[in-house]
C-alpha cells in the first residue's frame, strides 16, 4: 500500500523552504541595493563638499591677489610722487 500524504507533504517542504529561500534573496538584495543608493548619494555629498570649498577658497584668493595688486600700485604711486 502506498501513502499519498507521506510523498505529498516532502515536497510542500521543500517548495516552502524554497520560497523563503527566494524571500531571504530578495531582501538579500533590497537591502543592498539601498546600500549601494546610500553609498552613493555619500559620493555625491562628498564631492559637493569639495568642490564647494575649492571654488570658495579660489574667489578668496582672487580677491587677495586683487587686494595685493590695487595695494602695489597705491604704493607704487605714493613712492613716484
Amino acid at each position: 500500500m502506498i501513502e499519498e500524504n507521506g510523498p505529498a507533504a516532502e515536497p510542500s517542504d521543500k517548495k516552502d523552504a524554497a520560497s523563503e529561500h527566494e524571500q531571504a534573496k530578495r531582501e538579500f538584495v533590497k537591502a543592498r541595493n539601498r546600500r549601494n543608493i546610500m553609498i552613493a548619494w555619500s559620493l555625491v555629498a562628498f564631492m559637493a563638499i569639495l568642490f564647494s570649498i575649492t571654488a570658495i577658497r579660489l574667489m578668496q584668493n582672487l580677491a587677495d591677489r586683487e587686494a595685493a595688486m590695487t595695494q602695489e600700485t597705491s604704493d607704487e604711486t605714493l613712492a613716484a610722487e
